[in-house]
């Protein structure tokens, strides 16, 4: 039987990245900040590096830097968007509770969101600890869920610097930043066990600079 292949994706660059003064436009809450417009044009080159490759399942964080990378990298592609809490950003770096919208919310403001999708976490996540590698525990629990759901399958996931970070390590053993709106890419090669193939790899951006892998 084939295994997973996960395409692993961290959102492109956020308004908040570049103006402190971003809210004073936006409804949004402080840790839900958008794409800049650097970032929406980070997004678009992500997706033209995804036009040929074929996706069974795009599963992304509920914050909506995430959901705006997905939507740009999908385009036309009529691929769903399951939004999994479990793959929202280190707890300690979210307001409490994290500032991600409803689903119902999402769904308009993102037409390919899946309302049919059951997340593997729940909506209201549990509390984790102080730094970065608190995640790591809630994000194996997603990772098993969805391998579990999705056997033998190619999926994206796009999620945030510390989730990503937990990701190569559950994955390979190696904690790493990666930058913004770069690629990942992990191929199991036995049952539970993966194959690094592409790490961080930002060779698809017209503009390398600052990447902001932490």
């Amino acid at each position: 039987m084939t295994g997973i292949t996960y395409w692993v994706v961290r959102h492109a660059e956020r308004e908040d990245n570049i103006s402190h003064e971003w809210r004073k436009h936006s409804n949004l809450k402080s840790d839900n900040s958008p794409l800049s417009k650097r970032g929406q044009g980070q997004a678009d080159e992500v997706g033209v590096r995804f036009e040929k490759v074929h996706l069974d399942h795009v599963i992304v964080s509920p914050f909506d830097r995430c959901l705006e990378t997905a939507t740009r990298i999908l385009k036309d592609k009529n691929v769903p968007i399951k939004v999994e809490p479990g793959l929202v950003e280190a707890l300690y770096l979210c307001e409490n509770p994290p500032g991600y919208e409803s689903l119902q919310v999402l769904k308009e403001k993102y037409p390919l969101v899946d309302t049919e999708y059951e997340p593997i976490m729940p909506w209201k996540l549990p509390k984790e600890g102080f730094g970065d590698d608190a995640c790591t525990s809630r994000v194996q629990r997603t990772l098993d869920g969805i391998a579990e759901k999705f056997p033998g399958t190619t999926i994206l996931l796009v999620s945030h610097g510390a989730p990503i970070g937990a990701i190569h390590e559950i994955l390979t053993g190696n904690w790493k930043y990666v930058g913004q709106a770069t690629v990942s890419k992990f191929v199991e090669s036995s049952p539970g066990k993966f194959k690094k193939e592409l790490s961080s790899d930002a060779s698809h951006l017209s503009d390398k600079s600052n990447l902001r892998p932490w």
